[in-house]
């Protein structure tokens, strides 16, 4: 599907908590305990979702590229953030470095997620997997459950 092709995306009708700040916004799903903070161009992004508009009108109310839009919302859909993503894979997406460069790489929308601890987690004292701590592994498992065993790290 090519990001112009009439997709309107909706955002996650519920368990999502937002909160703007400085131009940024950070997401909160509750379901899967993960953050997001999204900077100034994917955060206009989120900010025009409204159920109605497509990725082109998204894309000419944010005065971003299409394409970067369509890619912007695609990984939000797999984020969770949205009902569905965009269809994969977008055919015309040229994120090479002259396109980067010429799309102003400031200007590139950006979304980093963030694993957030359960509230018992973050109150424990549990060190595995973290930086100081000990490895996690199988036999000793991160605190949050997710270890990266290639690694021994947790996240």
């Amino acid at each position: 599907m090519a990001p112009t092709s009439g997709f309107v995306p909706r955002r996650r009708p519920s368990g999502l908590v937002s909160e703007n700040v400085d131009g940024e916004v950070l997401l909160y799903v509750e379901a899967t305990h993960k953050a997001f903070c999204l900077n100034p161009p994917a955060a206009r992004v989120w900010e025009s979702i409204d159920g109605s508009l497509t990725i082109a009108e998204i894309a000419r109310r944010t005065a971003l590229d299409a394409e970067l839009v369509g890619v912007t919302l695609r990984e939000m859909g797999q984020a969770g953030l949205l009902e569905a993503a965009p269809e994969v894979p977008l055919p015309g997406v040229d994120l090479s470095r002259r396109h980067l460069v010429r799309a102003g790489l400031v200007a590139l929308p950006f979304i980093l997620a963030i694993t957030v601890p359960r509230a018992a987690e973050a109150a424990s004292a549990c060190t595995v997997g973290l930086p100081g701590g000990p490895a996690c592994n199988p036999t000793t498992p991160c605190c949050s459950g997710i270890c990266n065993e290639n690694l021994g790290t947790c996240g």
